[in-house]
């Protein structure tokens, strides 16, 4: 077996671990809900993010480098294998204490998944590795639109996947979170505003009240 073989072999076994990160399990309001039969993993999330990418291209109001885009989803949650799936929702339910609207809690998050990235993609060979890496960093600057089309994707993913986890029987809090959180986003198509807001517009149609 030559050294290149087995950085290769070494990072493969390393990935198998996102398909061991679980998605939601124990945050706050999930941890509340009944048990679903099955939990997803985030390797679940990259891979139906992809196919959105994949499907999507199509309606793009510009062209975009296919092959990079699905790289950046395939790649963007690797280092959750090591710094674990932070939740947006924090402990409060409304984010505020959580990195998308508390500072120190996403510094805190960028340090830990930047150590993580440079640890997991340095188990490549090194021109490899140094791509993926340049490319996960493209992705969390939001560098380019590839890096924004994902990271729409990945909240319109996230949101539906929620929304069918439930079937929209969530607490009212958890509810007006979900309609909110990530919109922003969207607005880097029209083809994807389009798409977000109609899964936005599910969660309010099927919301009920979740009463334990």
């Amino acid at each position: 077996m030559t050294l290149e073989t087995k950085k290769l072999l070494t990072f493969f076994k390393t990935i198998q671990g996102l398909k061991e990160v679980i998605r939601f399990k124990n945050q706050v309001f999930w941890r509340d809900y009944p048990f679903p039969e099955r939990y997803e993993s985030v390797a679940d999330h990259t891979w139906r993010m992809a196919v959105m990418l994949m499907v999507m291209e199509k309606h793009l109001a510009q062209p975009i480098n296919l092959a990079k885009a699905l790289t950046m989803a395939l790649l963007h949650d690797l280092p959750e294998i090591i710094a674990g799936d932070a939740s947006p929702l924090g402990e409060k339910g409304t984010g505020e204490d959580a990195h998308p609207y508390n500072e120190e809690a996403a510094q805190k998050k960028r340090d830990a998944e930047e150590a993580a990235a440079q640890e997991i993609f340095g188990q490549l060979p090194e021109e490899q590795g140094q791509e993926f890496y340049g490319l996960w960093r493209e992705y969390e600057r939001q560098d380019s639109f590839e890096a924004k089309l994902v990271k729409a994707i990945d909240r319109i993913e996230g949101k539906l996947q929620a929304l069918e986890y439930t079937k929209g029987n969530v607490y009212k809090q958890h509810q007006q979170f979900n309609v909110t959180y990530g919109n922003e986003t969207y607005s880097i198509d029209p083809a994807i505003e389009e798409l977000g807001m109609a899964v936005v517009e599910e969660f309010r149609e099927q919301f009920k009240e979740y009463i334990p």
